[in-house]
């Protein structure tokens, strides 16, 4: 299955450190770069490296399981929402980086809105759990009160057949059927797995995971999670139909 995930942020969120992690640990590329050292593989143009900042949407290719993944680096800059935007409309779903020292800035209020807009289904890391004043949960108070109620802090790894406790609560309390399976104890992790797809798809549940993109923490649980969260459908006999968001 082929799938296209936007990685988005408000500049110096850890965004493209983030996106050069997700592609070395697939594969992808033999080394990581950093855009502090001028050598990150998805900031090659020389504007970028001069400027230490990301301003053109660039893509990269990996694989996950039977899953293939184009990944975009976005402009995390104001001045650049336009390629930004560009981008945002040919995402299938999209990864929004915040940092948990700052927490939501500027910019990433227009990236939320910006993905709304397009409804692409959404997903949050929280950056840089490693850093002096760091605070996961001032930034998912911020989260609910300024995003959504809906944003799942996900505290144990997702699998297939288990999600936890906490996560199982979360779900029951927004469906009545599994609400009574759960009071019941009969509420199977499959069951609430399929219903956490459901609801990602349909932008009623965005997954929250935390690390540090620099440490290369975190980064290695998201891949392995990334095929159970991301789901696309085409129709193989449908005429041919794409977007063109960049030319080079």
């Amino acid at each position: 299955m082929y799938k296209t995930i936007g990685v988005l942020a408000h500049v110096d969120a850890g965004k493209t450190t983030f996106s050069e992690q997700v592609l070395f640990h697939t594969n992808s590329i033999q080394a990581r770069g950093r855009v502090d050292h001028q050598d990150a593989y998805l900031d090659n143009h020389e504007l970028e490296r001069k400027r230490g900042i990301t301003i053109f949407a660039e893509q990269g290719r990996m694989t996950i399981g039977d899953d293939t993944y184009t990944l975009i680096d976005t402009p995390g800059h104001v001045d650049f929402s336009p390629e930004m935007e560009r981008a945002i409309r040919v995402m299938d779903y999209a990864i929004i980086i915040i940092s948990a020292v700052e927490g939501i800035q500027g910019h990433t209020e227009t990236v939320w809105q910006g993905l709304r807009n397009y409804h692409v289904p959404t997903f949050f890391f929280i950056n840089k759990i490693d850093r002096d004043g760091a605070d996961v949960r001032a930034v998912m108070t911020q989260l609910h009160k300024d995003f959504s109620e809906h944003v799942l802090f996900v505290d144990e790894p997702l699998q297939e057949n288990y999600v936890s406790s906490t996560i199982m609560e979360w779900l029951a309390e927004r469906d009545e059927k599994l609400l009574d399976a759960f009071l019941n104890e009969a509420l199977e992790h499959g069951l609430c797995m399929k219903h956490l797809q459901s609801m990602i798809k349909n932008e009623s549940a965005f997954p929250c995971f935390t690390g540090s993109a620099l440490k290369d923490e975190g980064i290695q649980e998201l891949i392995a999670q990334l095929p159970l969260i991301t789901g696309t459908h085409f129709e193989p006999e449908a005429p041919f139909q794409g977007e063109v968001f960049k030319i080079r």
